[in-house]
């Protein structure tokens, strides 16, 4: 996500507001294969995910008065490059954190398709990067207003790791719920319609989701706007306001994707 908006929610919130019980609409089991979005990430060791879904990113997002390790001198940066951006010929998306000289890079990638209202939006993850220094993150993003970061885990050793919906850009308007992360394998789950977000973790049929965010939860909700679109990102980055100090962690760590489908 985006550096300064969860930096704001912590400093305004502490561990943040949690969202007030809405009725809960059942969730619908994915279909077999017949998404509007899908990659499963097959290919040979070492190529790039597939161009024509992916654009992956060549540097961290500019900061606004940035803190410590926001500093250009301090913060890891993103690049394209297979060493931190590859396919592990196994059916999954790594993105590496590495130190490379005196800089650390990670990498993160941007859905080139996007979707509104009505969908559903659910992949697999692997995160062995809980380590300090490291901030990695599965979310939804828009140009303009508003973000659903359905999982963000933070290496500064302040912040606990969460699912949180943004109304706006900077952070001002938000629900959020702590989740616990760990390096096992996990699917996440956003069912987003016209009353509101749902998600689940490891979702099976029947089972009710951790977090419920209603459409009339935030006064500026953007999210059913006519036209209104989001991106899939996986982004694995070091330090920033999330991440903090790399120097204690364990490196190289990585994130790896097993698939995502969106229906």
């Amino acid at each position: 996500m985006p550096e300064m908006d969860r930096r704001t929610l912590i400093l305004m919130t502490g561990f943040g507001v949690l969202a007030a019980a809405t009725p809960v609409p059942p969730a619908r089991a994915a279909p077999s294969g017949n998404y509007v979005f899908s990659d499963d990430f097959d290919g040979p060791a070492g190529s790039a995910p597939d161009g024509s879904k992916w654009a992956v990113a060549t540097a961290r997002e500019h900061i606004k008065d940035p803190t410590h390790w926001e500093l250009p001198e301090n913060i890891g940066q993103y690049r394209d490059d297979r060493r931190n951006v590859f396919l592990d010929g196994k059916s999954n998306l790594v993105l590496k954190a590495a130190k490379d000289g005196p800089t650390f890079y990670g990498g993160k990638v941007q859905s080139r398709w996007r979707g509104g209202v009505g969908h559903t939006w659910e992949a697999r993850i692997k995160l062995d990067c809980l380590t300090a220094g490291a901030w990695p993150a599965y979310w939804l993003g828009n140009d303009d207003q508003g973000e659903i970061d359905i999982v963000e885990w933070y290496g500064n050793g302040s912040w606990p790791s969460a699912t949180t919906v943004h109304a706006k850009a900077n952070g001002g308007e938000w629900k959020t719920q702590n989740i616990a992360v760990d390096s096992a394998w996990h699917t996440w789950r956003c069912q987003w319609d016209a009353t509101g977000m749902r998600f689940w973790k490891d979702y099976v049929d029947g089972a009710a989701p951790y977090f419920s965010v209603s459409a009339d939860s935030l006064p500026d909700w953007p999210f059913n706007g006519p036209g209104y679109t989001v991106y899939p990102v996986f982004n694995l980055a070091v330090a920033g306001s999330g991440g903090g100090d790399p120097g204690p962690g364990s490196y190289p760590a990585q994130m790896l994707v097993d698939w995502i489908r969106v229906w």
